[in-house]
């Protein structure tokens, strides 16, 4: 890190690469490095002064923060990872970096969210979700390790507009640096958030019991007859918020009672945000390194860990998901792979079985991959196509962002995905919860109704109080 780089000479560097690279207009990408920060004071201090944002943290890997749209489409209906593809290899043709970037994790990224399905079998139901919502951010604020950079993407016309965005990112620089100082200031405007109290949470779990129960127990005959081999049943509660969300305040609770997990967030705007600390990686690849994650069978973190790696009924869920995942590989003629022991990995209050898929290779389409990949039968079923027919038939909602892929891109082709689980979305002021359970030959209904509530109780808590807090 230059802590001693000024606007002149920055000015002067980024012209100087202007002139060398660009005829008089295009799409450009200026990157700087910054000191160390704190993610969360900065997504605090920047998240209302932009409409969309978007938050990823790993505990061990990239994390980043990201700020309004330079570049974006938004599809409803199929081919959406064709869509997908085409859209990042558009834009990271066009995008001309006007400065160097030494460091592999500083590389520009397009980040994308994709819907659990298309919804093309289930008219009834249509969701006011997208197949597809992929940027190109106007800012991206990368962490890895103690390194981190700042950059900024734009459309410029001539050294005019260039000197612009060149000040627009000196500007968002000097307010990341002084971050801490600058909430401490508005630390004292901060008014407290009214927390919902967890009894609203518990009124509402009951009263989708019944139909819960229903669905759950439809699901058991559909394995038990041979329709089936497995499907994921989820339920969704819905409750309203008595103020605006903390959303801050809640990733940094999900960070300290889930360390392990990646917390995200996808804010659409003020009214519509999705959240929450995933367990589950679907795959990440940073060259030649490509990882694959099984997480399938459940239990809770204060249980025998050797209960649930003898569990028949566990283990048959959690090897349907390997076998997914290593015919997906093939698919994608990816043949080089091996696979790790499965293990009890915990994160906070759930511990799942655990098996890592590893492979080298050269370079993956990572939207071909995930096609095939998803939705496996962790988060689906098996066969997929009837287990997808039948969650369409049984569950009273659309599914939207819930279990759908989300992640990153950057420009030589490293890509990290994520299912979105474990989280929530808020909504015109009400908060939607979803958790659903593997049911397989062996499934007993109390069990995976326990289940679907224990999921639901590791966000649910660290959200609300309790209805006397101390």
């Amino acid at each position: 890190m230059k802590n001693d780089l000024n606007l002149t000479d920055f000015l002067k560097d980024v012209f100087s690469s202007f002139d060398k690279k660009v005829e008089n207009s295009g799409l450009v990408s200026i990157c700087v490095e910054i000191p160390c920060i704190d993610l969360f004071q900065v997504y605090e201090l920047l998240i209302n002064q932009y409409p969309f944002s978007s938050f990823w943290e790993e505990s061990d890997g990239i994390s980043y923060i990201a700020f309004e749209k330079c570049k974006y489409v938004t599809l409803d209906g199929p081919k959406r990872f064709e869509v997908a593809k085409e859209f990042n290899s558009e834009n990271f043709k066009n995008l001309i970096n006007l400065t160097n970037e030494s460091h592999n994790s500083a590389l520009s990224k397009i980040i994308y969210l994709f819907s659990f399905s298309e919804n093309l079998n289930n008219k009834n139901l249509p969701s006011d979700i997208p197949s597809l919502e992929a940027i190109l951010p106007k800012i991206l604020i990368t962490k890895s390790d103690k390194n981190c950079w700042l950059r900024i993407n734009g459309h410029v016309e001539g050294k005019s507009s260039l000197r612009t965005l060149i000040e627009e990112i000196w500007t968002i620089r000097n307010q990341v640096i002084n971050s801490g100082s600058e909430l401490i200031k508005s630390s004292s405007l901060k008014t407290s958030f009214d927390f919902p109290i967890i009894d609203d949470f518990l009124h509402s779990l009951e009263i989708s019991n019944t139909n819960l129960k229903k669905v759950v127990n439809r699901g058991i005959q559909l394995v038990e007859k041979g329709i089936l081999e497995k499907i994921v049943l989820a339920n969704r509660i819905k409750i309203k918020l008595k103020n605006k969300l903390d959303l801050v305040e809640i990733l940094k609770r999900f960070k300290k009672k889930q360390p392990n997990t990646c917390r995200y967030v996808w804010k659409r705007n003020s009214k519509d945000i999705l959240f929450g600390a995933s367990p589950e990686k679907l795959f990440s690849f940073t060259k030649p390194n490509l990882t694959l994650e099984a997480l399938a069978g459940t239990i809770s973190t204060n249980s025998n860990f050797k209960k649930l790696l003898k569990s028949t009924k566990d283990l048959k869920e959690h090897n349907y998901v390997i076998q997914y995942l290593i015919k997906s590989l093939e698919v994608s003629k990816i043949t080089n792979f091996k696979k790790s022991d499965i293990k009890v990995n915990s994160f906070g209050d759930i511990s799942h079985l655990q098996t890592l898929i590893f492979s080298k290779v050269e370079n993956i389409c990572p939207f071909e991959l995930l096609k095939n990949l998803h939705p496996s039968p962790a988060v689906c079923g098996y066969p997929k196509n009837a287990a997808l027919d039948w969650i369409n038939t049984l569950e009273s909602f659309p599914r939207g962002n819930y279990a759908s892929p989300m992640g990153w891109v950057d420009a030589s082709g490293n890509a990290s995905f994520l299912l979105a689980i474990r989280g929530a979305r808020y909504i015109e002021e009400n908060i939607e919860f979803t958790a659903g359970s593997g049911i397989v030959s062996g499934s007993v209904l109390e069990k995976e109704i326990d289940e679907i509530k224990l999921k639901f109780e590791s966000i649910v808590k660290q959200i609300f109080f309790a209805k006397n807090p101390r």
